[in-house]
């Protein structure tokens, strides 16, 4: 599970889009809110997705869309697999913050309505919220999954793809259940291991494998990854944009996502102490990366 001190590299920055509003010409047009409600859980047949490949030469954009950080949506203390206490949020609790974002006026999106902002210029809802939950716990399934779709959301499940044969992780099968269900799907690596610390040919299969993984399971590639722990070098994410990953976030505080770095995507960390009010002001402004504290 990613480590909350902060990523080794000073400009990366934290992942927990929330987008609120932005900074390029990305207008809050499109269809109705209404409209993209009723589509969101529509479900994706699973070997389908656009291709979210980045332009080589993407034009300089910045747009302001918090990125909010989860672990684990479960009961501490019936947990199979104990995390770090601050990891777990109690379903209770998930489903308040998800209320509350709604009730302010947030709206979660897509991997490929981030990308489409970011690389394109498209329209982002007035307040837009990307949700991010890291490692591959069943909780994604059985707590977070159901409370989603309760509240019209959507979100991004950041998988460890070695772990889906081990007690209290996604199953292939569920998965594809999430995809399935109108939820994006990204890579977390293998094993989760600090890229940083490990030989280059050792860190690659970490990365293009989890990808190669996913296509696998999947039936479509996947655009974007999370590093474990938020640590990353210069040659990390060579790696990452070679293996063919459009997005990447960090561990690091902020909300403002660039086409020129989107490979250091920053979040906000949400913990255990987290409520919806600390949340929610974390993310209008979120210089310490962490609510709650």
């Amino acid at each position: 599970m990613p480590s909350l001190g902060g990523s080794r590299v000073a400009r990366s920055a934290m992942i927990i889009v929330v987008g609120l509003t932005m900074a390029s010409p990305v207008g809050c047009g499109g269809s109705s809110q209404a409209e993209q409600h009723r589509h969101a859980h529509r479900l994706r047949p699973v070997g389908s997705m656009a291709a979210l490949i980045a332009p080589a030469r993407p034009a300089a954009r910045e747009i302001r869309v918090p990125i909010l950080t989860y672990h684990r949506v479960h009961q501490y203390a019936t947990e199979l697999t104990k995390s770090i206490p601050d990891l777990t949020v109690e379903p209770s609790d998930f489903a308040r913050v998800m209320a509350a974002l709604r009730g302010h006026g947030y709206r979660t999106i897509t991997d490929k309505q981030l990308f489409d902002a970011l690389f394109f210029g498209a329209a982002l809802p007035k307040k837009p919220v990307l949700v991010t939950v890291d490692d591959g716990y069943v909780d994604d399934l059985e707590q977070i999954l159901p409370i989603l779709k309760r509240e019209h959301m959507v979100a991004t499940f950041f998988v460890i793809t070695r772990r889906v044969h081990e007690p209290g992780f996604l199953s292939e099968r569920q998965i594809r259940r999430l995809a399935a269900a109108g939820m994006d799907i990204g890579a977390h690596t293998r094993t989760h291991r600090d890229l940083t610390t490990l030989a280059p040919s050792v860190a690659h299969q970490e990365i293009a494998g989890s990808r190669a993984d996913l296509n696998r399971i999947l039936g479509h590639p996947v655009y974007f990854f999370a590093y474990p722990f938020g640590t990353y070098d210069a040659a990390i994410e060579r790696d990452v944009r070679a293996s063919g990953f459009s997005m990447a976030v960090t561990t690091n505080a902020g909300a403002i996502e660039s086409s020129r770095h989107p490979l250091l995507m920053p979040r906000i960390h949400v913990g255990r102490t987290s409520t919806p009010a600390s949340i929610i002001a974390c993310i209008r402004a979120p210089t310490r990366g962490r609510c709650g504290d």
